[in-house]
């Protein structure tokens, strides 16, 4: 009897499936005049405007409702703490409405790219290379996918747009590696999270346990944060290093790291649960802090 693994089953069952006879898409044969049948030539396809509907009415009733139900009541929270709190009037409310808009519709269309891209595509990643790749493939796969990820995160892009704003007279060393070395630092900040994605390989593999990886990184972290305290110069760049550890927990590595040790973990062996999988997030955020401030250094 085959296994079928839970992810994969919940994944089928909540589709909305419906079973059609393969008579139904075929038409009837037509016979040649020496009895053999004809080729078809099947027209092309006219959805008409209720078939358009049926097919968007769930889907939008589903992913946009849900947007709105997250933006919304944020947007009203800001217009009423402008209105009542500052006492000041919103100017271009037609360009704030759109705006709004624009961010459901893309939250909408992005979510729904997570739920049918990405997420199952490290999944399957996950559970199928440890079964057919050795060791050091696999890690080699988790350590560029970390790095990947980070590259394609929104929020680098946000944290290297805001280097433009630093004054170098009062920071010189973060003005630097937030200009001069922006590219080498979100490399090393990927470079960070593609060491933790490997660790949390490893620990799914060889079933160790969590508190000891936290600790290993932990320590470290504390003990170049007082350092950097101490040293007028690096303070600033202090900041930016916790900083670069919370950007790696944004809508794309989170994701695809944590598909990908949910799926390394299920295919762990019979000792491991796809549960195991959880807690890659904190070690791709702990390391990165340390290599910026290596970096720093």
């Amino acid at each position: 009897m085959a296994r079928l693994r839970f992810g994969d089953f919940q994944r089928e069952v909540v589709l909305r499936q419906r079973q059609i006879s393969y008579n139904e898409l075929t038409p009837r044969a037509v016979l040649g005049p020496d009895g053999e049948p004809l080729p078809h030539h099947p027209d092309h396809i006219r959805p008409r405007g209720v078939d358009v509907y049926r097919l968007l009415a769930p889907y939008l009733s589903v992913r946009f409702i849900a947007q709105v139900r997250a933006v919304v009541p944020l947007a009203v929270y800001l217009v009423l703490f402008q209105l009542l709190v500052l006492r000041q009037d919103i100017s271009e409310e037609t360009v704030i409405v759109g705006g709004l808009l624009a961010v459901i519709l893309g939250l909408m269309l992005f979510m729904e790219g997570l739920h049918l891209g990405l997420m199952p595509f490290a999944e399957a990643i996950g559970n199928r290379l440890p079964q057919r790749q050795r060791l050091p493939v696999v890690l080699g796969v988790a350590f560029i996918l970390g790095i990947g990820a980070t590259f394609a995160e929104p929020a680098i892009g946000a944290l290297q747009a805001a280097g433009s704003i630093v004054d170098p007279a009062r920071a010189p060393y973060l003005y630097a590696l937030l200009n001069q070395w922006s590219g080498l630092l979100v490399l090393m900040v990927g470079i960070g999270v593609g060491i933790a994605t490997v660790l949390g390989t490893v620990r799914f593999i060889y079933g160790w346990g969590l508190k000891p990886l936290i600790y290993l990184v932990l320590v470290p972290t504390l003990g170049m944060t007082v350092y950097f305290m101490t040293h007028e110069d690096l303070q600033h760049v202090l900041g930016l290093a916790w900083d670069c550890g919370a950007v790696t927990s944004g809508p794309i590595t989170v994701p695809l790291v944590l598909s990908l040790g949910i799926g390394i973990a299920a295919a762990a062996g019979k000792n491991q649960s796809s549960l195991s999988g959880f807690g890659i997030v904190t070690r791709a955020s702990l390391f990165p802090i340390v290599i910026v401030m290596m970096l720093a250094l």
